[in-house]
């Protein structure tokens, strides 16, 4: 591992001191301002309080920028393309262990970033990862591992299945790098690689993580173009299977590949040591549901969803959405509603549908949000939810055949399985937007930060009263354009207060762009 100075190297272990006084500040921040950053008995400046994190898609660097509030919201400072590999940076996630992973796809290594030593956050070294990482994950068991999705090269296109033959050799196919990460506790140190796991299977990956009382502790990752989930082990308990491929589950229905002009599926022995079959699924977006300890996966080529038991690795139940044009999904935080969303064309409308897990039947119900009319879910129109559940949020989507741009919808998600309008914001005017949620206590939503691309700013909004209380200017150079953004704060994950997400988008077809992650941290859909 490369360091990028020997006093970053040594500085990790004492971590400890910092990272509880970050936590006592992190404590004390409410709607108004949050601390600013001090200097430690040792010396040295530690940041205490909020960070945004913003990707410069021009500059291809990463700014940083402390989130006091209403008010007083200023860039820290941004780490410079050369420190990662001069690569457009992808999906970024933080660990429980507070640290910060970035995807650097085309270079096929993993950024990890210390946001907590000093007045700025640090970039520290880049783990070599796989062949093109696109997603990273938190693993909802262990907060200090991370599982980074490596797509695989597909060197030979699309057409020929499973051709990334550096991660797995003769077993080609994308492939998973889990990461270990500490900061707490004496000893720690920084983050690196467990293993590499070869997924048989080609094409773009996301992936949901199984718990829970009575529920098997496993890793659903489910591939694009092979058209089926691998299920790896993830309880430590069980020595012969943590961390390693168990099983795969071919999605492959005769009906679903009738639709997409194929013939009958092929028998696959979904053994984790025989590659399976390609099929015409795509498998794209995936989510664990706490209320029903099941696994729900969307097909976006079938129509369908599926759930999935973790014990079994059975099928139990499959979602027809073929009368609907739902195309994407999320889960609530209690994980009793699947909330989809498709488009209308004639009238242009992003619709929204939920299907209630907790209610005998699971109906679907076609939600009406005339709010919606003019907007479209394309070219970034993500939604999440706050962790307390009680509110969602809706990015419109700036497609050019969208006559309703630049906004973001507040809804009180309490009423579900109905969503009641609390605020249409209006956003700066801009390309494109990202934005992520800031959540506190008990996960109640306290400020949403949104970046607005070609405007080269990040607009505060209050969740309180849903008001741009700020927009920070100026976060690149002049003609600078942003995409993704995250919010941080220390204990956030140990906390549980991140925002869920939308689908995970992402695209096959163009996988230059990299995608959502799980979070939804603003790369296009």
């Amino acid at each position: 591992m490369r360091f990028i100075s020997a006093r970053k190297q040594y500085s990790t272990y004492a971590k400890t001191g910092l990272l509880g006084l970050a936590l006592i500040s992190l404590a004390s921040c409410s709607s108004g301002d949050s601390t600013t950053p001090v200097v430690t008995s040792s010396g040295s400046a530690a940041l205490q309080g909020p960070i945004v994190f913003v990707n410069n898609t021009t500059s291809k660097s990463l700014t940083s920028v402390a989130l006091k509030g209403d008010s007083g919201n200023a860039v820290l400072g941004s780490i410079d393309t050369a420190e990662f590999e001069k690569v457009a940076l992808g999906d970024m996630q933080f660990s429980e262990g507070e640290w910060v992973f970035l995807n650097l796809g085309a270079a096929d290594k993993v950024a990890t970033i210390d946001p907590l030593t000093n007045a700025q956050p640090v970039h520290e070294v880049n783990l070599v990862a796989g062949t093109r990482p696109v997603h990273v994950y938190r693993d909802t068991t262990d907060g200090e591992i991370m599982w980074v999705m490596n797509d695989g090269d597909n060197q030979n296109g699309p057409a020929v299945a499973g051709d990334d033959t550096i991660n797995c050799a003769t077993q080609t196919g994308g492939s998973v790098t889990i990461i270990h990460n500490s900061h707490l506790g004496l000893g720690a140190v920084p983050p690196s690689v467990i293993k590499t796991e070869c997924l048989l299977a080609d094409g773009h990956k996301v992936a949901a993580f199984s718990s829970g009382a009575g529920v098997p502790k496993k890793a659903f990752i489910s591939s694009t173009t092979a058209g089926e989930i691998a299920v790896i082990g993830n309880d430590p308990a069980i020595p012969a299977e943590y961390q390693k491929l168990i099983a795969r589950i071919d999605l492959c229905i005769d009906a679903g590949e009738t639709l997409n002009g194929q013939g009958a599926c092929d028998v696959n022995a979904n053994t984790a040591n025989v590659p399976n079959t390609s099929n015409k699924s795509n498998p794209h977006g995936i989510r664990f549901s706490k209320q029903t300890g099941k696994i729900y996966s969307i097909q976006e080529n079938y129509r369908t969803i599926v759930e999935i038991d973790p014990a079994t690795l059975a099928i139990t139940k499959t979602f027809d959405l073929s009368t609907a044009s739902y195309t994407g999904f999320g889960i609530s935080p209690n994980g009793r509603f699947l909330l989809l969303r498709g488009s209308i064309a004639a009238p242009a409308a992003t619709k929204f549908g939920v299907i209630d897990l907790g209610t005998a039947g699971t109906p679907l119900t076609d939600l009406v949000t005339p709010e919606q009319d003019g907007t479209l879910p394309s070219s970034g129109g993500s939604f999440k939810f706050s962790p307390d559940g009680n509110r969602l949020y809706v990015l419109a989507g700036n497609a050019a055949t969208a006559a309703k741009r630049d906004r973001l919808f507040a809804y009180d998600s309490s009423t579900l399985p109905a969503l009641t309008l609390l605020s249409e914001i209006q956003l700066a005017l801009s390309g494109a937007h990202s934005f992520d949620i800031l959540a506190q206590g008990t996960g109640a939503a306290t400020f949403v930060v949104v970046s607005n691309s070609t405007h080269n700013s990040i607009s505060i909004i209050n969740a309180t009263n849903n008001q741009v209380k700020q927009t920070v200017p100026d976060i690149g150079a002049t003609g600078s354009t942003l995409g993704g953004v995250m919010v941080y704060a220390a204990g956030t994950a140990a906390a549980g207060n991140q925002a869920t997400s939308s689908l995970t988008g992402g695209s096959a077809a163009a996988p230059s762009v990299l995608p959502e992650r799980l979070d939804d941290h603003g790369m296009p859909e």
